[in-house]
């Protein structure tokens, strides 16, 4: 357990470098939107599993994701370089309490800047009643341009759920804050959906491959186009035979795949959902991960496309 700690520790590190925030008072999350990977909603971020929603400044710009598994949302304001004010959305399995987030954060930050100082750091809740934990930091980037970063954090299931407002205005104000507290978890998007029959026989392929442990086998079920986070196949291949956090190496028994949501587009699909593994025999022993991104089929046989639109 402490081994897999530390790789998810290291990982979050390498992902977790970005950018933050500025005014605009914050719209209503509504539950009847499309992720925002399918379509995006100005001034309202959309999440598929865990299915939440969080607003933010609707007339910043969407910038691109940086390499890595953890980003999965990044908006700033228009016509900045580099990119501040901006809004960050995180989500990375993590088993530790949520008020270790500045052990992440902080070292991923000495790799941009110097100064770092937390000026503070208090448990909080969402507007749901759920834990979270509330931080600032104040920083100085490599360039010599002094930040304050606001940093909210909560989890759901075994999954750290991040949202990071960044101003070189000073202190983060409430209009700021009030935008990381607009972060609504959507319990109805998290039912199971029915998906076409290929589609289906593509993920439990996909999952039997898993189990199977061959790596040649698991990588016939991704595109050669495959591109997720600027990780292509190759990645994907050294992750599934060297990560020690990968399903291949930790040895797992099962693994099944549920959709909570599904949309056809022509020769490709976007599936959202998530893993369900274990790596004992003890019942309770199950743990879940997060799937989301497109498919495409090729020669008749769909195969992993990435989060690229």
């Amino acid at each position: 357990m402490k081994k897999l700690i530390t790789i998810l520790l290291i990982t979050a590190v390498m992902l977790l470098v970005g950018s933050f925030s500025a005014p605009t008072q914050a719209q209503s999350p509504a539950s009847d939107v499309k992720p925002t990977f399918i379509s995006l909603t100005p001034g309202l971020y959309v999440h598929g599993w865990p299915a939440f929603t969080v607003s933010y400044p609707k007339e910043w710009v969407e910038q691109p994701l940086r390499p890595g598994v953890g980003m999965v949302f990044f908006v700033a304001a228009p016509k900045t370089f580099p990119p501040v004010p901006s809004f960050v959305v995180y989500v990375f399995p993590n088993p530790l309490p949520i008020d270790n987030w500045s052990k992440i954060v902080v070292p991923s930050l000495t790799a941009m800047g110097r100064d770092i100082k937390i000026v503070y750091d208090k448990p909080s809740q969402l507007k749901d009643g759920a834990p979270a934990q509330e931080g600032e930091i104040e920083w100085v980037r490599n360039e010599g341009v002094k930040l304050n970063m606001l940093v909210l954090t909560t989890s759901k299931d075994n999954l750290w759920i991040m949202i990071t407002f960044q101003s070189d205005k000073g202190k983060i104000g409430e209009d700021l804050k009030n935008y990381a507290y607009s972060l609504s978890f959507q319990q109805g998007r998290e039912e199971p959906v029915k998906v076409p029959p290929d589609i289906r026989a593509f993920l439990d392929k996909f999952c039997s491959d898993i189990v199977s442990y061959d790596v040649e086998k698991i990588m016939t079920n991704y595109s050669d186009q495959y591109l997720l986070f600027g990780m292509k196949k190759a990645n994907i291949e050294k992750f599934f035979r060297n990560y020690p956090g990968s399903p291949t190496q930790r040895g797992v028994k099962s693994y099944e795949a549920t959709v909570t949501i599904f949309e056809a587009q022509g020769d490709k699909a976007y599936v959202d959902g998530f893993f369900t593994s274990k790596t004992s025999d003890d019942a309770k022993a199950v743990e879940a991960s997060m799937f989301n991104g497109w498919i495409i089929k090729e020669n008749g046989q769909w195969k992993w496309y990435g989060n690229q639109k």
